[in-house]
């Protein structure tokens, strides 16, 4: 999944929770707010200027792992990792990565 240009996330993850067959795995790979101030700083100015413009809509510092867990997915396992690979701090580094579960019945409370 790729939501990073996706204006209603909310929306788009409970369409994709819908569609999934129960104990489905969505798989993600995400732009991810970055832990440190500085960064996220750098992530909304960002966002509010060229990048989007300039990367067909996609904004970096979203909070797509609360968000997959709000939607109502399980079993989260989703690693923080920096892609590309640098050495030094760049705001558009910071992702996730890895797989949600849709519930299954026997899941639910």
């Amino acid at each position: 999944m790729m939501l990073c240009s996706v204006r209603d996330r909310k929306a788009a993850l409970a369409e994709m929770l819908r569609v999934l067959r129960p104990g489905g795995r969505l798989h993600v790979f995400e732009h991810v707010r970055a832990e440190g101030a500085g960064l996220r700083g750098a992530q909304r100015v960002l966002d509010a200027t060229v990048w989007p413009v300039l990367n067909g809509g996609c904004h970096l510092g979203t909070d797509i792992v609360d968000a997959i867990g709000r939607a109502g997915f399980t079993d989260l396992r989703l690693e923080r990792v920096d892609w590309p690979e640098s050495r030094v701090p760049l705001p558009f580094v910071p992702h996730v990565l890895g797989t949600a579960t849709r519930p299954t019945p026997a899941d639910l409370p």
